[in-house]
């Protein structure tokens, strides 16, 4: 029986769900397994973020201060994921938070970027609206990614989440 090659550059995309928290319990594992390099990111989609400030600023238009504010949130969170993973015992971190379309900045262009084999996503962190209108990004990358991805459903002991 052939071996299993280690994937030497693991990618996980964090949005601040549950689902992406867990995601990223997972990547840790995977990437201390495999002694793997782990990237945490996170892409702010702006089309997305227009809505935060449509009441003040008119339809399309973005509060600088409220996308600072944002990416300074997101900035946080993936540092705490970073520290996490050291803490577990995974010896190269890095984070990466940025602005773009998210399905084709996780798909595409950071894992070429980056030279990811594979990539670990939450099963959704959309709710069922947004995934009817939009899709979600776990769908979108699962069939454009040209790297293995996981899309995770269970816990680390693989059991079966119940909140999903």
């Amino acid at each position: 029986m052939a071996q299993l090659s280690n994937y030497q550059n693991v990618m996980v995309g964090v949005d601040g769900s549950k689902q992406a928290k867990r995601a990223v319990q997972k990547a840790i594992a995977v990437a201390k397994r495999n002694h793997s390099k782990l990237f945490i990111v996170s892409v702010l989609n702006v089309s997305t973020l227009t809505n935060i400030g449509k009441s003040k600023f008119g339809f399309g238009a973005v509060d600088p201060d409220v996308l600072d504010e944002f990416k300074s949130k997101m900035d946080r969170l993936v540092a705490g994921y970073r520290d996490q993973a050291i803490k577990a015992g995974v010896q190269q971190v890095e984070i990466h938070v940025t602005f773009g379309n998210s399905k084709i900045e996780l798909a595409k262009n950071l894992p070429q970027l980056l030279a990811i084999d594979l990539i670990v996503m939450g099963a959704t962190g959309a709710n069922v609206v947004e995934r009817m209108m939009m899709g979600s990004n776990a769908v979108y990358v699962v069939a454009n990614a040209q790297v293995d991805v996981l899309i995770v459903r269970t816990d680390l002991d693989n059991q079966q989440l119940k909140d999903l």
